[in-house]
């Protein structure tokens, strides 16, 4: 064997960037070009992931309010129906009594025509509780057969299918709120200043609009108050026709001075 004449370093010596360059020209395809350049995410990209992300945690998902909880549960049953989530998992949320908690009017409704539209996700027997009176959720708000007096419940005609559920997406859904709210708005301004004299001055006319308020009332599910905007927002319905929560918390309303 040759004596070293120096120009290869001692075993264990080679600087570790050395090694590293060497030993990618020793591998390097000709002609191939490598590149350490990492792809860069959109933000579009990143929105989607978080969009399509289902958490299957129950501490992320009970305390979710009622409005949110429709929105999960919407994402989950598509992601279970397109094999992106295993149905056994949401089965245990939709089924425990902390999921259903709160939840009344439109958005309870909306939320059991959801779990029979993709009832066939499940298995059989979980199909089974889920449109039994051991459900309360299928208790309280599936239709009704109505039977003659010599009929058996046995016997009862199914179910007629449930409406589709739309959900509407939160920047739409936002925007929508907030073009009524400004229709309100002004209509409102517009019918007060038609009241008042016509030589009042600009300042005192402002003043007189702001003096009405803002009307809001108490949620009991939390006991906070809340604008009309943000029941229909929590609950569903329109400004011009306020979901049921409204209308049940009139004892509460006050004017909150702007």
């Amino acid at each position: 064997m040759g004596e070293d004449d120096g120009s290869h370093p001692k075993w264990g010596n080679e600087d570790p960037e050395d090694k590293k360059a060497r030993l990618e020209e020793m591998f390097l395809v000709p002609g191939e070009v490598v590149s350490r350049r990492r792809k860069k995410v959109s933000k579009e990209e990143v929105a989607q992931v978080k969009e399509e992300y289902i958490s299957l945690n129950w501490d992320d998902v009970f305390p979710k309010k009622p409005k949110e909880r429709l929105r999960w549960l919407y994402k989950a049953l598509l992601a279970a129906k397109e094999g992106r989530v295993k149905t056994g998992p949401v089965f245990d949320i939709v089924a425990h009594r902390k999921f259903i908690e709160g939840l009344k009017g439109n958005v309870a409704t909306d939320v059991l025509n959801l779990i029979r539209g993709h009832i066939n996700i499940f298995s059989a027997k979980q199909q089974k509780q889920l449109t039994s009176d051991n459900f309360e959720l299928f208790r309280k708000y599936a239709p009704l057969n109505v039977l003659d007096s010599d009929e058996d419940a046995a016997d009862a005609p199914p179910l007629p299918p449930p409406p589709e559920v739309i959900i509407e997406a939160k920047d739409k859904k936002k925007k929508n709120l907030e073009e009524e709210k400004r229709k309100r708005e002004e209509r409102d301004r517009e019918e007060e200043e038609a009241q008042l004299p016509s030589d009042e001055d600009m300042e005192s006319k402002k003043r007189r609009i702001l003096s009405k308020g803002i009307e809001r009332r108490v949620d009991p599910a939390d006991g906070q108050a809340y604008t009309l905007e943000e029941f229909v927002t929590e609950y569903g319905g329109r400004v011009d026709k306020p979901p049921v929560e409204w209308e049940n918390s009139r004892h509460t309303a006050f004017i909150f001075k702007v």
